[in-house]
């Protein structure tokens, strides 16, 4: 039997005794940390029809580089120089699109998900400034060059297709500005809840 009482610390680490690290008994994980955590659909859904969006825009370029360059030639916009950056456009427009598959997984809420999704929508930003430099005659005639095909699609509206291409920037514009700021305002709430949950114990 043992003569000396025993000490605070001996409690908190044990001689010996007890299942937590040192022999002391490991804490029990509090009732806010039990909560489930917040998946994000809405983010990741967001997330994924960007990716969708850079995935066809990208295959319709690799599909036909020629018809694309053609495109952009007849823009007038890039100097002669840049003209051999164009071949490389549609492959990083598949790259992106498929690093974003990463970032509607486990990337959204880290830094490297969010570097990519800033990345994204300035590209977007880039494109809807490139073609306000296109003259409305030109664009009608010959589209913009980001989804061969789809983008001759006018919806009754051929009279004001630059409004299409930038309603649909637009849109681009807030899913991902629902992806940058979502998680953001999803983890405060989900905080907010676990210290409410904590507090009542």
């Amino acid at each position: 039997m043992r003569d000396t009482p025993i000490t605070d610390f001996e409690k908190g680490f044990g001689r010996g005794v007890g299942n937590g690290p040192g022999g002391g008994r490991a804490s029990a994980p509090s009732a806010g940390e039990s909560l489930a955590k917040p998946r994000m659909i809405v983010p990741r859904v967001c997330v994924g029809i960007i990716m969708v969006m850079w995935l066809l825009a990208g295959f319709s370029k690799v599909s036909d580089m020629n018809a694309f360059v053609d495109t952009v030639t007849e823009h007038a916009v890039l100097p002669q120089s840049l003209y051999g950056f164009m071949w490389w456009i549609g492959p990083g427009e598949l790259v992106l699109g498929l690093i974003l598959v990463f970032v509607m997984g486990s990337e959204l809420t880290k830094f490297f998900g969010r570097l990519v999704l800033v990345f994204s929508m300035l590209n977007i930003i880039g494109f809807s400034y490139y073609l306000s430099l296109v003259s409305d005659a030109v664009l009608l005639e010959s589209g913009c060059g980001c989804l061969e095909g789809l983008e001759r699609i006018n919806f009754g509206m051929k009279d004001n297709v630059r409004s299409i291409h930038y309603a649909r920037n637009g849109v681009l514009v807030v899913l991902h500005l629902i992806a940058l700021i979502g998680p953001v305002l999803i983890m405060r709430s989900h905080k907010r809840k676990m210290a409410a949950v904590d507090a009542q114990d």
